[in-house]
């Protein structure tokens, strides 16, 4: 074996041996309250609900009134050069606004205020599902590690025990050369286990922002959901139903907007020349020339249509999306239960007697190795399950959120 990889292994034997001492244990709740603080995707949410809310008290808003001033009948010819002839108006105006924009303004910032908190819940959900997530392989990758180093000191035994034997004469020398082999390949998946640990452990401290390079996950699974009745919508079909809320409040303002608003204004008129003053009035309204295409209305239909396939595909995946994780939690735990049962037990004691009877000569190599890796496999079976038990909970928790 290489030296360098004799080094990588050793070092990543003794960070496993000190794992349990110094590593910074974290809980689900625990990371998913560490996580939430620091989540760039959260704090974006809520800013976004902020903007929202400051719309809608924005959208209840009349118009202002306008103040203006117009100087005539100066710097001309004539009388007109100077001031002495000039008219000066002072006038105040004001919108009108015909068409309900005000109450359809309104609705529309009403409507996408509730997208913006739900879509805050969404960013939640979203985290909350991919903490648990990595919190689940987390500790998964603990479990494969130490299975991983448990089967290296067990290959490192087996090694020298055949080594003894051969050297008495009472195994063939091709007994040492597959024990070698059955070594080296397990010191390549100790150290394989540990690069995924790393792994592991470095996108959970990313989630909830841990520099803590010996991250530890503990406890158990994710908070189940209880399901939601066929009657109430997932936390999904309503930010769709949201943006089809406000897709129709926009037609309503795009046909607000179609209808001309008036404008009146009122004020004085000083005139220099005789010191004299007088009242104005006056009332303008714009020509609605192609006002329907202009106002957006065929546009706005459109995205109500499209607002509303959304949801109705919304509902689709969400039913998908619930069935899928009862199916995988339901073979999660139809496998745990097969595993964990009496074959477990009786792997082990395969392997302890075939251990035994291989130190007294009563069993081959081969015998033991057959005992070893099928207990092997069933405890790597084992973490899978419990890993799949645990993304189906988190993906049923998501589905159902609220």
């Amino acid at each position: 074996m290489p030296i360098r990889f004799r080094a990588l292994l050793l070092a990543g034997a003794l960070i496993l041996q000190a794992s349990t001492a110094l590593a910074e244990p974290v809980t689900l709740d625990d990371a998913l309250a560490r996580g939430r603080e620091i989540s760039p995707r959260v704090t974006r949410a809520e800013a976004e609900l902020r903007a929202a809310e400051a719309r809608a008290l924005q959208a209840g808003l009349r118009p202002n009134p306008e103040i203006g001033v117009q100087v005539e009948n100066f710097s001309g010819t004539g009388p007109y050069r100077t001031f002495r002839q000039s008219e000066v108006t002072v006038a105040v105006s004001q919108e009108f606004e015909l068409g309900g924009e005000r109450r359809a303004r309104k609705t529309v910032a009403g409507a996408q205020l509730e997208f913006a908190r739900l879509s805050l819940r969404r960013a939640v959900a979203d985290l909350t599902y991919d903490i648990a997530v990595a919190h689940a392989e987390l500790r998964a990758a603990e479990d494969r590690a130490v299975l991983a180093r448990s089967n290296l000191a067990r290959a490192q035994e087996l090694a020298r025990i055949a080594g003894t034997l051969v050297d008495t004469g009472r195994d063939p020398p091709l007994r040492k050369l597959r024990a070698d082999a059955l070594l080296a390949e397990a010191e390549a998946e100790a150290l394989r286990s540990f690069g995924l640990l790393l792994t592991a452990r470095r996108k959970l401290g990313l989630l909830i922002g841990s520099d803590d390079p010996e991250l530890s996950a503990v406890g158990g699974d994710p908070i189940p959901t209880a399901p939601l009745p066929p009657n109430v919508a997932s936390l999904d079909e309503r930010i769709a139903a949201a943006e089809r809320d406000a897709a129709n409040a926009r037609i309503a303002l795009a046909r607000a907007e179609a209808v001309p608003n008036v404008t009146a204004s009122g004020g004085f008129r000083n005139f220099r020349e005789s010191g004299s003053t007088a009242f104005v009035l006056g009332v303008s309204v714009p020509l609605p020339i192609n006002r329907s295409v202009r106002s957006g209305v065929p546009a706005a239909r459109a995205e109500g249509e499209a607002a509303e396939a959304v949801l109705a595909q919304t509902r689709l995946d969400t039913r998908f999306s619930r069935q899928e994780a009862q199916t995988m939690l339901s073979a999660a735990d139809e496998r745990l239960a097969a595993l964990t049962g009496p074959g477990l037990r009786q792997a082990i004691e395969a392997e302890r007697v075939a251990g035994i009877g291989y130190r007294a000569g009563k069993f081959s190599l081969l015998e033991l190795i057959d005992a070893q890796e099928a207990l092997t496999n069933t405890r790597l079976k084992i973490i899978e399950a419990q890993l799949d038990r645990a993304r189906a909970l988190a993906a049923l928790a998501r589905a159902n959120a609220q």
